[in-house]
């Protein structure tokens, strides 16, 4: 049976440059020992390093004076790791030196991250990275038994991809031939999530694209309501945190698989859970990822450090040793399904999600996740350091009540006490009851936030 969709959607991509070319490369290149994948990579990493060096003014002298780039052009990547960090901050004070000098012979387009902290930044992209990068989440689509044009619904938060009141007959007609339905989950009234929930049964979606929270928060709702949702294929989540609780509570109300996909705007798609769930490979072909201990040393497996990234392929602005903000750890053992990808053993959190106790020690954020996350009288929360000593906890409850510290008071005291065995005896905790906790700029909900400098 001929779809009509497919060929029109195939040919639109054609109109955008070889991702469909891409994407064949990537189905090959996936099976291959891990020696050819890192020949590979190690190549388009000195590429990008040269073009850096002979394009870019804020890379020029960096390169040559940790001694990655030569006069001569000779690239030394075992003196990578010495050169500098970007971080989020270099962007505004760089911008005019970040960019390339020959962006008159480049398709480019400006892009801008809010990121979990919401403080946005500006960026230029060009048409070689959104072609690979369209190309790997295609592929990642693949891993979770999604092809092309399968019917997909997108649950998504950020006002620049929904592009609320601003769509076009383009808008329309890309996500007709993607055979997409997007539904905004900066509304989660009750109403929106009945519609949702019918929306959905509709549709009859083959996979599910969403904010890990909000599809969280609709299968609470769906459950709480006792209401039969439509069964997809697969579940792709992205955009915060995947917590245990959550991911058992979506696959119970769905009764589909969740695959976990991490990247970010300003960076792309950067690794993803194939069907054995037992970490998020990385896509070399587009990265070059690397997770270092608080003295920049790499770590072990096993072992968690913070995440610093290269993108491959955007050379209009090159990221590069981008210290993108997370946690996280290598996996200790391969993955059974085959592949040679090295493997993220899970994404442990922000930077700054880290508490800190009157006497100097640091808490795990995720510790209040699972506490706050499994209390079946808590909607939504938010814990937030702004001084050592105190924690505010907001709730939203469940169910409204005329005086919630009193109805829920044994749910409250738990809290409360199990906070102080993780913080100390003598920290301050206040509780509040709330209608709303706000999201960031870019749509993300951040479960706890520290703003204690350590």
């Amino acid at each position: 049976m001929i779809n009509l969709k497919e060929i029109a959607w195939k040919r639109r991509i054609s109109l955008q440059g070889p991702i469909l070319e891409h994407v064949r490369t990537l189905q090959r290149r996936q099976w291959l020992p891990y020696d050819q994948l890192l020949n590979l990579q190690q190549k388009k990493l000195a590429r990008l390093l040269r073009h850096a060096y002979e394009h870019v003014p804020y890379f020029r002298s960096r390169l040559e004076e940790a001694g990655v780039v030569s006069p001569e052009g000779s690239v030394f990547l075992d003196k990578f790791t010495k050169l500098p960090l970007m971080e989020r901050g270099t962007f505004y004070p760089f911008y005019e030196t970040l960019k390339s000098d020959d962006l008159g012979r480049r398709k480019w387009y400006e892009n801008w991250s809010g990121g979990s902290t919401g403080e946005p930044i500006r960026l230029i992209q060009d048409n070689a990275y959104f072609q690979w990068n369209q190309a790997v989440k295609i592929m990642y689509d693949q891993w979770s038994s999604r092809e092309l044009v399968d019917k997909q619904i997108v649950l998504w938060a950020s006002e620049r991809d929904l592009m609320v009141g601003k769509e076009t007959w383009k808008t329309y007609m890309g996500r007709w031939m993607r055979n997409e339905q997007w539904l905004n989950t900066r509304k989660m009234s009750e109403s929106c999530l009945q519609n949702y929930v019918e929306r959905i049964n509709r549709f009859r979606p083959v996979q599910i694209l969403a904010y890990v929270e909000s599809l969280y928060e609709l299968a609470r709702y769906a459950e709480d309501r006792g209401l039969a949702v439509h069964s997809p294929r697969s579940i792709m989540t992205t955009a915060s945190m995947l917590y245990p609780h959550m991911r058992g509570k979506i696959e119970q109300v769905f009764q589909a698989p969740v695959f976990n996909r991490y990247g970010s705007r300003e960076i792309g798609a950067i690794a993803c859970e194939c069907e054995q769930h037992t970490g998020l490979h990385v896509s070399m072909f587009t990265h070059y990822v690397e997770i270092v201990a608080p003295d920049g040393r790499p770590v072990s497996p096993g072992e968690t450090g913070e995440l610093v990234i290269t993108s491959l392929h955007n050379y209009a602005m090159p990221i590069i040793r981008y210290r993108i903000g997370d946690t996280a750890s290598w996996a200790v053992e391969s993955c059974s399904c085959g592949r040679s990808l090295p493997m993220l053993k899970e994404i442990t959190g922000r930077v700054n999600d880290c508490f800190v106790k009157p006497n100097g020690e640091l808490v795990d954020g995720r510790m209040f996740v699972i506490l706050l996350g499994t209390q079946s009288f808590v909607k939504k929360f938010q814990v937030m350091q702004n001084e050592v000593g105190q924690l505010d906890i907001s709730i939203i409850p469940i169910q409204e009540m005329h005086d919630p510290h009193y109805f829920y008071q044994d749910g409250i005291e738990k809290i409360v006490a199990k906070c102080r065995d993780l913080m100390g005896e003598e920290v301050h905790i206040q509780l509040h009851f709330v209608q709303d906790i706000p999201t960031t700029a870019s749509g993300k909900f951040r479960f706890t936030i520290s703003n204690v400098k350590r």
